[in-house]
Formats: structure tokens, sequence, C-alpha cells
């Protein structure tokens, strides 16, 4: 309500100044038609004055008084005559008249004039010396006044129910619809393009509030694409996982995404409309950015960036389709795991063709010294032919161990699951390695529930504790100890093996499943290891979806834990 009251002042200010504008016009009115009812009143006053005079005149006694009460009889007349000769004063008026008898007394001697008192027109004059005041009636001047007070209360309440009821008409048809378009227009400006005109009139104004609205929705609909477009380009490049950096022909940042911040740890809040030199805290990568800038052609490099990453970056120029230059997009692609397995294709490549010339080189030897003719020495020969031996069978095994590793790492690779007792398997494999334990006189100690099933690929299952067993006797000493348990932990078979070997450090530990890392190379050479064991272990344990675990400290021996997932109802039978 005060809402509607404020936005129509402009009606409540032309309505109080027709008001205030026809109220003085009344009193100008009154006040000029007072002064004509005066003056006839008075010149009728006059008049009967002289009348009055003359009857006295005519009168034979002379006497005032008489004369003056036939007057009132005849015409209506109050009348005031004061006798100065006796003191004494003679009127018609009633006791309602006080007042006015009091003023009519002060107004002093009688000299010819005339007044308004109380609304009533008094004319003095003299009188055989005395002072005669004859009063008009008491009605003309306050019955104009209220006539005009009359004219003016229905001329104000007609103007203003005219200037109200066309002004509402004027504000709803006009000024209303012009209020309602400019602020739908500024909400458009402000970005809200949902903005409406509602509650339109026919005419003019309702042709205007209909190409507002129209236009508002054309705006509307090109926003929502512009947004939409927007947000599943903002989706595509932030879920890229190469990292992206947009810049425009001043060399300023109109673009870039998660994965460009995350790659050179740059501030988020500081990136667009920026020099790109100022955000990126890589020079390299800056000095090629602004290589591709001043030669407007494609640039390539790879560069490392902080936590030993590596990103593979391309720079290439923005043309539109005048073949103006307008800036170069930035793409970065982290290759840090290729970069490892290009290290470790080479120290693979490097350790192979080591493992391999150490015994082909031994077997060529021999062979070379057994051509040449010695061979006069039985003994000789035939410890010759013993080494040429034990490297064609380490060598063998060394292929053995190759093969089988590329083939648990193939893609394709499937186990061939069955259920099997664990304490037949456990028993098997200790049969395989009784000799090696019986010849460093090891304390061998396996627990096994007798009840306890697995579900694994057996062979698979079966190479990777003889791989384990090897090792522990491979780096325990004489007389060491070595203890296997094998028990079920909820859904989950567990393989412990402990032993008293040599043990490792942690920088150790964090390489002992590398392809031929040994932790004490003399030996398990020796032993005719080919550093391939453990590595084997770990891709079987993965191919059953378990994990491993090890625990080692130099000089105290190691323990390492296996958990084999198992379905539910296959363990225990």
């Amino acid at each position: 309500m005060m809402k509607n009251m404020l936005d129509k002042r402009a009606i409540i200010f032309i309505v109080f100044f027709s008001v205030l504008f026809i109220s003085l016009l009344g009193v100008l009115f009154y006040q000029v038609g007072k002064h004509f009812i005066v003056q006839s009143e008075e010149s009728q006053l006059q008049t009967y004055t002289q009348a009055i005079e003359e009857e006295i005149e005519d009168a034979e006694t002379g006497d005032v008084v008489p004369v003056l009460e036939n007057f009132e009889e005849r015409y209506s007349l109050d009348f005031f005559y004061s006798d100065q000769s006796a003191e004494e004063f003679y009127h018609t008026l009633t006791t309602s008249n006080v007042l006015l008898l009091r003023e009519i007394r002060s107004q002093g001697e009688g000299q010819e004039s005339s007044k308004v008192i109380e609304d009533r027109i008094v004319y003095f004059t003299e009188l055989n010396g005395n002072t005669l005041a004859l009063l008009s009636a008491d009605t003309s001047i306050a019955t104009y006044r209220t006539t005009m007070i009359w004219i003016v209360i229905f001329f104000s309440l007609f103007s203003a129910i005219l200037i109200i009821g066309f002004g509402n008409r004027l504000y709803e048809s006009y000024v209303e619809p012009v209020r309602k378009a400019t602020t739908t227009t500024k909400s458009l400006a402000d970005g809200d393009f949902k903005a409406r005109i509602h509650d339109v009139p026919y005419g003019f104004a309702s042709n205007l509030s209909q190409s507002i609205n129209q236009l508002a929705r054309h705006l509307e609909n090109l926003t929502s694409k512009y947004e939409n477009q927007n947000n599943r380009l903002k989706t595509v490049i932030n879920n890229m996982e190469s990292g992206a950096l947009l810049i425009n022909e001043h060399g300023m940042v109109r673009l870039t995404n998660e994965a460009f911040i995350q790659q050179f740890k740059i501030d988020a809040s500081e990136i667009f409309g920026e020099i790109y030199y100022e955000i990126v805290p890589h020079e390299p990568l800056n000095q090629l950015i602004q290589s591709a800038i001043f030669t407007e052609k494609k640039k390539q490099g790879t560069f490392e960036i902080e936590g030993g990453k590596y990103v593979n970056i391309y720079v290439a120029p923005i043309k539109d389709e005048e073949k103006e230059w307008k800036g170069v997009i930035v793409v970065s692609h982290e290759v840090t795991e290729i970069k490892r397995l290009e290290n470790i294709r080479k120290d693979f490549v490097a350790n192979v063709s080591h493992e391999l010339r150490t015994p082909i080189t031994s077997i060529q030897g021999f062979a070379e010294t057994l051509l040449d003719g010695n061979t006069d020495d039985p003994e000789l020969v035939e410890q010759f032919l013993l080494i040429i031996e034990k490297e064609s069978k380490r060598l063998n095994l060394l292929i053995q161990d190759l093969l089988q590793l590329s083939v648990i790492e193939k893609d394709d690779f499937t186990l061939d699951l069955s259920t099997f007792s664990a304490q037949e398997l456990m028993n098997h494999v200790a049969q395989i390695m009784h000799e090696q334990v019986q010849e460093k006189s090891i304390d061998l100690k396996i627990t096994v529930e007798s009840d306890l099933f697995i579900q694994a690929d057996y062979y698979r299952l079966q190479q990777l504790i003889l791989n384990l067993f090897s090792n522990a006797i491979k780096y325990s000493n004489p007389q060491g100890s070595i203890d296997w348990e094998v028990y079920k932990d909820e859904q989950e078979v567990i393989i412990k093996v402990v032993d008293t070997g040599i043990g490792m450090n942690s920088e150790e530990q964090e390489r002992i499943f590398e392809r031929f890392y040994r932790v004490d190379k003399g030996r398990s050479r020796d032993s005719g290891g080919t550093g391939l064991g453990l590595s084997i272990v770990k891709h079987i344990v993965e191919a059953h979806e378990g994990n491993i675990e090890i625990d080692s400290k130099a000089d105290h021996g190691t323990t390492i834990l296996i958990r084999i997932p198992q379905e539910t109802g296959n363990l225990l039978l």
C-alpha cells in the first residue's frame, strides 16, 4: 500500500495543489462577493437612514424612537440609537448579540460610516446630534460564506476525483508500464535474463512491453545456449587428464584447466587476465611459449616439474579464418609413467644383456678353449664341461623366468582356479626343497590347518611358494631357521614366511620386487639366482587380487606376508 502511494505521489501532489488552488480561488471569490454584498447592503442602509430622517422631520413630536420602532417592524431592521442628552440608548438587539452591542457602543461618536461586525453590516450616522446605527440582516454574509465553502468543497472533491481517476488511468496505462519497462531493461542489463513485464495493458505500452519481453526471451535463449556451451567446454577441459592453457594475442591467459594448475602449482585465484609468464612458475616452459609466439610455429618439449614428474608440452599458434594470429594453445601431457617405463625398459634391457652375457661369455670362453685342442688333461676337460653345463642351466633358468614373467604380465593372462588342500601344497613344496634345506642344516617349521582349503591357481601358487622358499634358503646362514604359517583370516588366506637370513634395509625393501634386483648380488648369482623370483611372486599375488607385505631389518631376517582373497564357503571343507 505504502509502495503504491509512493509510486503515485505525483497524482497526490496534483490533487493537493488543485484543492489548494480551488480553495484560494474560493477565498478570492468570497472576498469579491463580500465586497459587493457590503456595498449593496450599505447603500440600502443609507437609503433607510434617509427615509428615517424624512419621517422624523414629518413627525409632529420629533421623537426618534417611535419612528425607529416603526421602521424596525416594517423592514425587520435592527437599530441602535444613543441619546446623548438623556444619556440613554435604544436598540433592538437580543441578549445573544451582547458582543455585537458592545462593539457598536465602542465605536464612539456617530460619524457617517459603515463597518462589518460579526458578519453584519453596521451603518453609522448622526441624527439630531446623536448616534444612529442601522444593522443589516444577519444572514447575507454568513449565507454567502457557507455557500462559497460548499462550492469550494464540491469543486475540490470533483477535481480530486477527476484527477485521481484520470491520473490512475494515465498511470496504469503509461507511467506504470514505462516504469516496469525501465526496471525490466535494467534487470536485463544487469544479467537477469529471466526478468519479464507482466499485467501489460493494451495500446502503445502493450507493444513496448511485448517487445521487451521478446527481447528478454531472445537474450535468455542466447545466454542459455552460451552457458550450456561454456559449461560443456569447462566440463570437457576440466576433466581432461592433459593440462590446457589458452593465451590471447596480448599474452594474457584466457582459459586453463585444473590439470594444468595442479601440474605447475599455479595460484587459481590469480590467473585470468594476467600475463602468462607472471603466473607460470616455470622458466623453460615460458621460453617455449615465447618462442612459439615469436615464430608463430608449433613447438614441443619435455620438462621435469616439481615432484620429479615429467610433462610433454605442445604449443600451437591459433589463427582465425583470415589467418591472423590470435594467440597460442598450450597442452601438457604428464609422461612420468612413460618415462618410468622407458627407464624400466632400458634397465631391463641392460640387466638382461648383462645377465645373458655372463653365462654366454663363460660358455663361449670354455668352448673355445676346448676347441683349441686343450683336451690332454681329462680332469680339466671335465671341469670345463661342468662349468659349461652350469652356465647353460643358469641361462635356461633365466630364459624360463623371463618367459614366465612375460606370460604373467600379459593383459589376457588368466588363472586356472581350483580348490585344493593347503597342507598338501606345503608338503609337496617341502619335499621339493628338502635337499636344499638339508645342505644348509636349516631348521624348517611348517604350520598349516589340516582342514584349510585354498581357492587359487595351484601351479602359480606353488611357483610363488617355491620362489619364496628358495630365497629364504638362499639368504639364510647355515643352521638358520625358516618358519611357514598358512591360516585363515576372515575371507583371506594368509601365507607367512619368516627367516633368520641377512635381511635388508628400508631402501632395499622399496626395490626388492624390481626385476634383476638382488640384495646380495654375489650370493644370489653364486647360487644360480636370476633376480626375477620376487618380481614373479608379486605378479602372481596381484593376479589373485591379493597383496604382499614385507618386513625386514639388516642382519635380523625377513618376514613376508601374502593375502589371497577367497570366496565365501570355500575355505574350510
